[in-house]
């Protein structure tokens, strides 16, 4: 009998394979698929390498500035697919050969959970093997989803992983049905490589979600309007059709738009539809319900990531892991904590934030003050030719501590972990703006998005 099964080798997975590891346990693996999960092979991963190229696209534009005659003579998206293919394989095999050095069995097939502590695989071949151990961990993920009766074909209709991982060509024209996080960064990575791309997008912004504010969406939606994107907001595809190679599709204004593909990004569900047959409870839209310890309706069975009602991000699944595995190996029990959770996106700018927006703040009857500073006058991002962008801050206006943060600009992702550590240490205005920053740089920019909050207005 092993110490713990770990079914699914995404983000959370891998956490937790690397974190038992580590405690000397005896541990197996069941993964139906390519180790590393969705998120290596079809999602975070893939995503960040094309939005690299289509930024460096950008960068080779811009180059004469820096007194570079360069020429960009041709885009070939297939030969992009190449490299990242492999690249994502080097950091697969890297795995591997962990789990091969460690004596870790990967069972290759679909797990599902038939007693207590027994696991049936089913394998590709049909044929069956069952394991036992004495902690189980579910780290499935999810998959994509559909909605109006628009359901993927792999051919016209595609996802966001048959991009990822199986597009060999860019389409001439793309129409991403979805204008939320996905959508947008494979609108513009599409746009980039040269897709005519248009976004349909059913509320009236792009990423229109509360922790996204109107004013990154507006910033959002000018810098991709100027590369060509068309927006079709407070819209939904009401029928659509595929004739003679095309997709044709009609939407709720009655306009039409016939494209080479449709990309259909309206989110993603559980995956847990078959996971078990001993009644592990989960809720209506199939998320398996956990207690604070990431526990299940039964003491040895853990979930983590997507399979748990708590946001789709792949640092979460691999937090979750390191606080399943704890809850089951210490003694020290510890509790799922998400009041400071960093997140970025990779889209026509870097958007990046922690903690609350000032709508957020607002509606929780917080009285706030915001510091504002634009990268225009930042030195480091007018070197490096990246001046457009901003950042906002907010703050309790007794206290003065800090509530929140959105970073949009170059690096965003990076810099924006400054401010997570200073929300988690509950900072002040005057303690982010009295740190001692390394002049030029990025971070510079938080110190003097503080000083309206401190020492008032210049104008």
């Amino acid at each position: 009998m092993y110490d713990l099964i770990i079914i699914g080798s995404g983000p959370g997975g891998y956490e937790a394979i690397m974190t038992a590891l580590r405690l000397k346990l005896n541990i197996a693996v069941i993964e139906k698929d390519k180790l590393g999960g969705n998120c290596l092979n079809r999602a975070c991963i893939p995503t960040k390498y094309y939005r690299a190229g289509s930024h460096f696209i950008e960068k080779v534009k811009k180059a004469e500035k820096y007194g570079l005659n360069l020429e960009i003579r041709s885009i070939s998206f297939k030969e992009a697919k190449l490299h990242k293919d492999q690249a994502i394989g080097f950091l697969r095999k890297s795995l591997s050969q962990l789990l091969k050095a460690k004596k870790t069995p990967v069972y290759r097939g679909i797990g599902k959970i038939i007693g207590k502590n027994r696991i049936e695989i089913t394998k590709e071949d049909g044929s069956k093997e069952i394991i036992e151990g004495k902690y189980i961990l579910i780290a499935t993920g999810s998959v994509p989803t559909s909605v109006g009766g628009i359901n993927p074909d792999g051919e016209y209709i595609i996802t966001t992983e048959d991009f990822m991982e199986k597009l060999e060509e860019i389409p001439e024209t793309l129409c991403v049905i979805g204008g939320g996080v996905a959508g947008c960064e494979i609108g513009y990575i599409a746009s980039s490589y040269g897709s005519k791309v248009t976004i349909v997008e059913i509320k009236d912004r792009l990423i229109p979600i509360s922790s996204i504010s109107l004013e990154v969406s507006r910033n959002l939606q000018r810098i991709m309007k100027k590369k060509g994107v068309d927006l079709r907001l407070n819209r939904y595809v009401k029928k659509y059709s595929i004739q003679d190679g095309k997709v044709r599709l009609v939407l709720s204004d009655e306009t039409e738009i016939t494209v080479d593909k449709v990309l259909l990004s309206v989110g993603r569900r559980p995956n847990t539809s078959n996971i078990d047959e001993i009644g592990i409870e989960k809720d209506e839209r199939g998320f398996i319900k956990v207690n604070d310890y990431l526990q299940t309706n039964f003491e040895n069975i853990y979930a983590c990531g997507d399979v748990v009602n708590s946001p789709m991000l792949a640092h979460i699944a691999s937090y979750e892991a390191r606080t399943a595995i704890k809850n089951m190996f210490m003694d020290k029990k510890e509790k799922r904590d998400y009041s400071v959770v960093p997140w970025a996106i990779f889209t026509a700018f870097e958007i990046a934030h922690v903690g609350l927006t000032e709508d957020e703040a607002k509606e929780k009857k917080i009285q706030i003050i915001s510091g504002y500073y634009p990268y225009t006058y930042n030195e480091k991002a007018v070197d490096e030719l990246e001046s457009e962008g901003f950042v906002r801050l907010v703050f309790d206006k007794d206290s003065k501590k800090i509530l929140g943060a959105t970073v949009v600009g170059i690096e965003a992702s990076e810099i924006i972990h400054l401010m997570a550590y200073a929300l988690k240490n509950g900072m002040t205005a005057e303690e982010i703006h009295n740190f001692i920053y390394f002049h030029p740089s990025l971070s510079e920019i938080f110190l003097f998005a503080t000083y309206d909050v401190v020492l008032g207005r210049l104008f």
